[in-house]
């Protein structure tokens, strides 16, 4: 059975790994602190913190910029579940916004309509790599009290002309699971170049004490969001591997674009020279069908998820035609970056030889 995503534990982070049990660097330490600045220095973004998931990324920025039961939270229709659970959770209102016609992220104009005194914070979501529009809506809201966080979760060294994914808002949150480009088995991180969000964020994260050790100030809220050593030297091998990791699976999408760029019933969203997929997608006239026929010949395909406003706990502002539309079409493609190609070579094979559309 070939698998939709491909990212194994290699000697580089099983060394690691091993180097950090040897020296008992378990929890937070030295380990960390080296992963958080690496980090800092590929994104060239000056705070990083590391967390034990990208949801818990989520949930610690939206601590971290103060909000509260009552506040409101713009977040686009068309995204993981997780991006909305994160502020619904907290207490807050989750007003979900309207998708561009032919591409999966937020639509920017549609945005001005949703806001209201009570709105504290605009989530942008790059879903698979594709850059939405953190750097506008900063300029327009940033001086009105809304906050703009960056959930570029499935878009690490994706980017625009602008700069990187998640460095272009307030926050941006990343997750570093298994399914993603660089894996620490289980963890995430935030990044900001605001000095007094880190600080705060850093103490919200040990359950909102400046020491664990010392036990004796509680200065906020707080939760363990504190990604232990043992998983961030895991990250530390896969960052070893990071250029081979980005080339191989930019090569997996172009085969897949070119040899695929002429079946019937197939085609592909435009993505610009600074954008890097996640997983190589694919948009169907009868996407059920080419699941089914994939299937048949022992290859996994993944869909998109479902739009947010179909969960029953969250309410509905707009037009979501168009998330309805393209979450119908889209289907995601073997690929990852230990994908082999022989694999892919199959998948396109597979599909350039059947009618399935």
């Amino acid at each position: 059975m070939i698998q939709v995503w491909s990212n194994f534990i290699q000697k580089e982070e099983i060394s690691h790994l091993h180097n950090s049990l040897d020296n008992k660097w378990i929890m937070e330490g030295p380990v960390l602190k080296e992963f958080e600045q690496k980090l800092s220095n590929i994104l060239d973004i000056p705070y990083v913190i590391g967390t034990t998931s990208g949801s818990s990324a989520l949930a610690l920025a939206l601590i971290g910029i103060g909000i509260m039961p009552g506040d409101e939270v713009i977040v686009p229709d068309l995204t993981f579940i997780a991006t909305a659970n994160a502020a619904y959770m907290l207490g807050a209102k989750v007003v979900l916004a309207p998708t561009e016609r032919d591409r999966p992220i937020m639509n920017l104009e549609a945005v001005d309509s949703l806001i209201t005194k009570k709105t504290k914070a605009i989530i942008t979501v790059d879903l698979n790599g594709r850059i939405s529009w953190s750097k506008e809506l900063k300029e327009k809201y940033g001086n009105r009290g809304i906050y703009i966080i960056d959930d570029a979760c499935q878009a690490f060294m994706s980017g625009n002309a602008d700069g990187k994914a998640g460095t272009l808002a307030d926050i941006g949150c990343f997750s570093f699971g298994i399914t993603k480009t660089v894996s620490t088995v289980n963890g995430g991180m935030v990044i900001t170049r605001s000095k007094e969000l880190y600080e705060k964020m850093k103490i919200i994260k040990t359950q909102g004490m400046p020491s664990v050790y010392e036990g004796d100030v509680y200065l906020y809220p707080g939760f363990n969001f504190k990604l232990p050593d043992v998983l961030a030297s895991v990250g530390l091998g896969q960052l070893e591997r990071l250029d081979d990791k980005i080339r191989h699976m930019k090569e997996i999408d172009e085969m897949y674009r070119h040899e695929l760029r002429k079946v019937e019933g197939i085609t592909f969203i435009p993505k610009t020279e600074y954008e890097f997929a996640w997983m190589p997608d694919i948009v169907c006239v009868d996407r059920d069908r080419v699941r089914e026929c994939l299937k048949a010949n022992n290859i996994l395909s993944r869909p998109l998820g479902a739009p947010l406003h179909t969960a029953p706990y969250l309410e509905e502002f707009a037009d979501y035609s168009n998330a309805i539309e393209l979450q119908s079409k889209m289907l995601s493609l073997p690929g990852g970056p230990d994908q082999p190609k022989e694999n892919v070579e199959r998948v396109i094979e597979v599909l350039k030889s059947n009618r399935l559309c």
